[in-house]
């Protein structure tokens, strides 16, 4: 009998399998040594790379001159909007046309010392515009998904809703004549197709899962359209699928939570972006609602997320992506325009926070348990006390919230080579071990204050941070405060 049969070494897969946790171990180390610089490396701030100047690759510091390259060579006047902003001039050209008589101030002035302007107007009015209105009605289909992104990147904001989804979420016309939805060529392209539409309006994650109704709210949030929120809500048919969208928060300010980060950036980002993809959707004819939090919305969004592909939830409660970790403020669209869906995945999340427990040892509320997980509404959980949370929320005298365990949360680091290597491996490590080590690793680099030092100096606590903040938000380099 071998050694290896008799169980005194391992065998070849033993072998390999201790190999490859040993080689994770190593690359915790390497993570632990080199993750801080590279983490600064701009190209790393996943999907805000330009906030800290990485798409800025001209140097313009040698190309300084004293005085600017335009040429003044007499006395200088100011523009006169009315007549020299072509939209403008325009505008009030096509009305004085219309109303048959002579042109008023400025206009016949203006027309005076421009008659070459005068003869290009006419041109426009009585030929260019009349020509095009007969060809767009007969090449103007094949423009259609163009001018339907470039309307919805006119849309910023949803319009109050103040009527029940039945009606609020279906397309109409300026006229209020309900729009034919147009025939599409597959799920799997209109997947697709929202998917890239989405990156266009500025999603950095997204994915599409059918809407499983247990994540609906029993009751409706006020000001969603329901007459009386204390009627069940009754899941509409149409709310077949979930598009979820979204986007990190800014870096820098994040990791030095509670005081400095915010939600507001990127919830804001995330509303524009849903609200956009909202108008594409009407815009080919189906319905669509977006669902925003934090009170703009009728159903949860993690598990819908998750549902979706884009990663699992923490033991925080919070959503962790491969791409961002928990460093990711979603949006959801609902709709019944077929797409083909998502399946979920598995990084490993599950195994890693339970054995973690950072979220949970940072939480100055003690709202994160360190125990396992509960049955909450017939699934397993990790329970969060969001009354707890709440008050240190209320308690804070930076920006509102906390976003403690987002900051701390192993998972969340910039998209560097080696925060990527290290989900690898904590995925495809069945043992359990490089969960550990790298654990241990983030305690000994990064540690963090006493949870107690969190709180406000009248609740015992020093307003500390996480991390420090980005120089750009510290106030006393930029403001006398006496």
């Amino acid at each position: 009998m071998s050694d290896s049969d008799s169980g005194t070494n391992p065998n070849r897969r033993d072998f390999i399998k201790i190999a490859g946790v040993a080689s994770a171990a190593a690359g915790g180390a390497g993570l632990g040594m080199f993750g801080y610089a590279a983490g600064q490396d701009p190209a790393s701030y996943l999907g805000w790379q330009n906030q800290e100047g990485a798409s800025l690759i001209f140097e313009r510091k040698h190309y300084e001159v004293d005085v600017p390259t335009y040429e003044k060579i007499g006395p200088t006047s100011r523009p006169d909007a009315r007549v020299e902003n072509i939209f403008d001039r325009r505008g009030s050209f096509m009305r004085q046309l219309r109303s048959g008589g002579e042109f008023e101030e400025p206009l016949k002035s203006y027309y005076e010392k421009h008659p070459e302007d005068l003869e290009l107007d006419r041109l426009s009015a009585e030929e260019i515009i009349p020509k095009r209105m007969a060809d767009e009605a007969e090449y103007g289909d094949r423009f259609f998904l163009s001018q339907a992104w470039s309307d919805a990147m006119g849309a910023v904001g949803p319009d109050p809703i103040d009527s029940p989804p039945e009606e609020n979420d279906f397309p109409r016309d300026r006229r209020g004549t309900p729009i034919e939805p147009v025939k599409l060529k597959g799920p799997e392209m209109t997947a697709r197709l929202i998917k890239k539409l989405a990156m266009q309006f500025g999603s950095t994650l997204v994915g599409i899962t059918e809407l499983n109704p247990d994540w609906v709210y029993a009751y409706p949030l006020r000001r969603r359209g329901f007459e009386n929120p204390d009627e069940p809500l009754e899941v509409p048919e149409h709310w077949k699928y979930a598009i979820v969208v979204g986007t990190p928060m800014s870096w820098d300010p994040m990791y030095a939570n509670p005081n400095y980060g915010t939600s507001n950036d990127a919830y804001s980002r995330s509303r524009i972006i849903a609200t956009r993809l909202e108008a594409f959707i009407k815009a080919l004819g189906y319905p669509a609602r977006t669902h925003i939090p934090g009170n703009s919305y009728d159903l949860m969004v993690p598990p819908i997320a998750i549902d979706a592909g884009l990663g699992q939830q923490g033991r925080h409660g919070v959503l962790i992506t491969p791409e961002l970790g928990s460093n990711f403020r979603p949006a959801v669209v609902t709709t019944n325009i077929p797409m083909k869906t998502d399946r979920p995945i598995d990084i490993g999340v599950e195994d890693f926070c339970k054995h973690c427990k950072i979220c949970a040892e940072v939480c100055p509320s003690g709202s994160i348990t360190m125990e396992g997980k509960v049955e909450v509404r017939g699934y397993r959980r990790y329970a969060i006390d969001t009354a707890k949370c709440l008050n240190f929320w209320m308690s804070n005298l930076g920006n509102m919230g906390c976003r403690l365990c987002v900051s701390a949360c192993p998972y969340t680091r910039k998209a560097n080579w080696l925060h990527k290597s290290a989900v690898r491996i904590t995925a495809a490590d069945p043992t359990g071990l490089s969960d550990r080590a790298l654990t241990g690793l983030q305690k000994s680099f990064y540690p963090g204050p006493d949870p107690e030092d969190y709180y406000i100096p009248s609740l015992g606590g020093d307003n500390a941070s996480y991390r420090e903040p980005p120089w750009w938000l510290r106030t006393e380099d930029f403001i006398d405060l006496g």
